[in-house]
């Protein structure tokens, strides 16, 4: 049977497609719905793409040998790396963990004990005074003391969990490892191949903007993701030498809390400072620095150093590795983080900030779109830059005799 080259169906109208992009959108979210928990694996592999691609151009630019076999070489080192890093660091974590959580009853009492020194009034002059012991605190204090030992206790739980699981290696885990690795190595390889598969889905007349677009995304993610992970090294060493030479308890927790706060712009910080300050002020006693000058001090010591380290990285260290590409208002991350956390935990409060700055990026297209303006204002002025610059003088005074 021969079928005929050339058909004369009609062409779709516009209701038509209207309706089967509509379809195929739903189809879309229901797949993903149903496999939700590959996402995670997903979203772990293209984060190691992102900080391997630019390695592999790295070296093939440096050394003649072929692409594939680079990558090759990179994921072994890659694969070694995963299998020292645990055996070695994370002991010492789960140590130091155990040993906040074992605390935490003795961090609570001491607290009670400066609760009751404050149950008198405060006397500012003759005619204003604090009534403080009137406040209910007692009953404040006991509400919240029973949230954060459940909190800490439920945190550092989930926390020795996930890190006795990676460090057991169970086959679950080596599992999911195998398939982020899997995943990243093909998406390095035909990381091309892959994109052009995905223009060729666009109308012809779109192409140019969906490389504009993805040129800037991809950017905006390159600068993040490489960035935040140098930051995290770097703030995170410095916090762990600091926490050694003064004698702070829990350096290694400590560093690796700071670490983490980096991938939440604005308040990370913040909030790596708050468990320094605690353990400075009720273990001053296990510091040479907090027996020499008193809790009350060192924690005044933490505090002036903390915001020493972050005030040099915001001011040195982040225009300089990321750059001011997220252009995102504190409130915003803050918004975001918490809207992330409640929809993927801890992958959502980490890419928040990307996140929302990519959705600005397409916001601003659609803006401009919708308003009659040029999407890509700056690359339509460096296009006619170019084009002046290539085009010959048609002015004949000008024009070389």
């Amino acid at each position: 049977m021969t079928l005929p080259q050339n058909t004369n169906s009609p062409a779709w109208s516009t209701g038509t497609k209207r309706l089967i992009l509509i379809t195929l959108a739903l189809i879309f979210v229901l797949f993903v719905l149903r496999v939700k928990i590959l996402l995670p694996p997903f979203i772990l592999a293209v984060i190691l793409a992102y900080l391997v691609e630019p390695l592999v151009n790295f070296v093939t630019r440096r050394i003649p040998i072929p692409r594939v076999l680079t990558i090759v070489l990179i994921y072994l080192v890659i694969i070694a790396a995963l299998i020292a890093i645990p055996a070695s660091a994370i002991p010492p974590i789960i140590t130091q963990v155990n040993a906040l959580i074992t605390y935490i009853p003795a961090f609570i009492h001491q607290l009670s004990h400066l609760l009751a020194e404050l149950q008198e009034p405060i006397l500012l002059t003759e005619d204003i005074i604090i009534p403080i012991n009137q406040l209910p605190l007692d009953q404040a204090f006991l509400s919240l003391s029973g949230s954060l030992l459940n909190l800490v206790q439920g945190f550092g739980g989930q926390t020795i969990s996930i890190f006795g699981s990676v460090l057991g290696a169970s086959l679950s885990t080596v599992g999911w490892v195998v398939l982020v690795l899997f995943l990243s190595f093909y998406m390095v390889k035909d990381h091309e191949s892959l994109f052009q598969a995905m223009l060729v889905l666009a109308p012809p007349n779109y192409r140019s903007d969906v490389i504009n677009l993805s040129q800037q995304i991809s950017d905006l993610w390159n600068a993040f993701l490489r960035g935040q992970l140098v930051l995290c090294m770097v703030v995170g060493s410095i916090v762990f030498v600091m926490a050694l030479i003064i004698g702070l308890p829990n350096a290694l927790l400590l560093a690796l809390i700071a670490g983490l706060m980096e991938f939440l712009p604005t308040i990370g910080p913040v909030l790596a400072a708050i468990p320094a300050v605690f353990l400075g002020y009720f273990q001053s006693n296990g510091s040479w620095l907090g027996q020499l000058i008193g809790s009350f001090w060192f924690v005044i010591v933490i505090i002036i150093l903390y915001t020493v380290i972050y005030q040099m990285e915001n001011y040195y260290l982040v225009p300089r590795i990321i750059g001011h590409r997220l252009q995102l208002h504190p409130i915003v991350v803050v918004l975001g983080a918490i809207a992330g956390a409640s929809i993927a935990g801890i992958f959502g409060i980490m890419l928040a900030a990307p996140l929302l700055a990519s959705g600005r990026i397409l916001f601003s297209y659609i803006y401009a779109k919708l308003t009659d303006q040029p999407p890509f204002p700056n690359a339509l002025i460096s296009s006619q830059s170019d084009q002046q610059a290539v085009l010959p003088d048609s002015n004949p005074q000008n024009s070389e005799v």
